[in-house]
């Protein structure tokens, strides 16, 4: 018996920057290689970063460190719930979307999400909304829950090391 549903997960950042500052900020190489004091994942892996005409892509790979049910351990190892971020940004439209790549049970997780910047006044407020299923009998929502609880850290912290980027 597997659980049904899948998680749908939203998360809103604001910063006193223009929009197209804080795009410059995501697609800069130098800014995920120097993010190294998150403590819901790993520091990202830089896998890529390009730009071509209006577009640009960035796939980062991530370690996430969160405690899953032991139940789940049967079908992945809760020490190596990893994933490849890739982010293909719009850069007119200021809008992305996002796979995640699992690295081990391709088949038992599916995620995916969007992101844009909206300029709000002088603030830019970035929306992520995404959905995720973990296919795992019996504990699938406790395992969602517990990445997208992780998730939602990691982004905290992704958005005060962009802050801090800014405001150099």
């Amino acid at each position: 018996m597997c659980d049904a549903g899948r998680v749908r997960f939203g998360f809103e950042q604001r910063w006193d920057a223009s929009p197209d500052d804080v795009l410059a900020v995501y697609i800069d190489a130098d800014f995920w290689s120097g993010l190294d004091s998150l403590t819901a994942t790993s520091a990202p892996e830089v896998l890529e970063v390009s730009r071509s005409g209006d577009r640009a892509v960035v796939r980062l790979h991530y370690v996430l460190s969160v405690d899953l049910p032991a139940a789940a351990s049967r079908f992945i190892d809760p020490d190596n719930v990893a994933w490849v971020e890739e982010t293909t940004w719009d850069m007119v439209r200021r809008s992305a979307e996002v796979r995640f790549l699992p690295a081990q049970g391709a088949g038992l997780l599916r995620a995916s999400a969007t992101a844009a910047l909206l300029a709000d006044g002088a603030e830019t407020a970035r929306e992520v909304k995404g959905e995720l299923k973990v296919r795992i009998p019996l504990v699938g929502g406790k395992v969602e829950q517990a990445i997208v609880g992780g998730v939602g850290d990691h982004l905290t912290e992704e958005a005060d090391a962009v802050a801090d980027r800014l405001a150099r």
